[in-house]
């Protein structure tokens, strides 16, 4: 299985917990034979690599006894399934549309030559983003149809159309 194809995966709903998750890779992951993986074969994987993981503990995991791993036991189980972290972590493609919303925005203000001081984008709810960035795209329009230039980023609209003195 490809961190791709975990990406796909009903288990990697938001509300989808670890052992689900993990769950769902013992029963759709196969090694290199076919075969099914155990948990025993994935701690051996994961010792491979060089981290410390048994058996016992990702049979706890899998079954929700143990529910708060730590990173580096992800990390050494998804490297043992050959899967991305993010797997575990979240919805890679929720990140992805994210990571995109909140470029476009601060492309928007930049272009715009708009400024919110103070205001981390991270923060900000992505529906809010997507709102601001239409309404960015409103007023970029709306100049480019009247002819007027937008000021370069940092410098304040002029108002009048006249070269200040």
């Amino acid at each position: 299985m490809t961190a791709g194809d975990a990406r796909r995966t009903p288990a990697h709903e938001d509300d989808a917990s670890f052992a689900e998750k993990l769950g769902y890779l013992f029963e759709h992951s196969r090694d290199e034979n076919g075969a099914p993986y155990t948990g025993k074969k994935i701690a051996e994987r994961a010792n491979e690599l060089g981290y410390s993981l048994s058996d016992a503990y990702i049979s706890q995991l899998r079954t929700g006894k143990a529910r708060t791993p730590s990173f580096r036991t992800v990390e050494a189980i998804a490297r043992a399934f050959e899967v991305s972290v993010t797997y575990f972590l979240a919805n890679p493609d929720e990140d992805l549309e994210r990571v995109r919303q909140q470029r476009d925005y601060v492309e928007m203000l930049a272009t715009t030559g708009t400024h919110l001081s103070g205001i981390d984008v991270g923060r900000i709810c992505p529906d809010t983003i997507d709102v601001l960035i239409d309404l960015l795209k409103v007023v970029k329009a709306q100049a480019q149809a009247q002819g007027d230039t937008l000021p370069p980023p940092g410098e304040a609209p002029n108002p009048t159309g006249q070269n200040p003195q």
